[in-house]
């Protein structure tokens, strides 16, 4: 039995840096990297890549069928909506 719910667990795993937990070193995301980053079509693409890579590896629960990167017109924070398999959409703003 899990302690921690699906979306929490995802938002977890993509807000931490990966490396800079000293006792699970790949645990996290490369999402970091892309502070201070031009949106764009490349932004898109490696927010994409470190999502499918961070959650492949440290969420066993879950398969990600799509991940879309937007960016929201009124805050400016970029979200990402992760669709999962079985259904279940979860968004995280990095």
């Amino acid at each position: 039995m899990y302690k921690i719910s699906i979306a929490n667990s995802i938002n977890r795993i993509l807000k931490t840096p990966l490396g800079s937990r000293v006792m699970r070193p790949e645990f996290g995301s490369r999402l970091y990297e892309l502070r201070d980053k031009e949106f764009n079509d490349e932004f898109k693409l490696d927010a994409t890549r470190f999502t499918y890579e961070a959650l492949s590896k440290n969420e066993p629960r879950i398969k990600v069928e799509r991940v879309v990167c937007e960016i929201e017109p009124v805050g400016g924070k970029v979200v990402l909506k992760i669709y999962l398999q079985n259904g279940v959409s979860v968004e995280v703003a990095i």
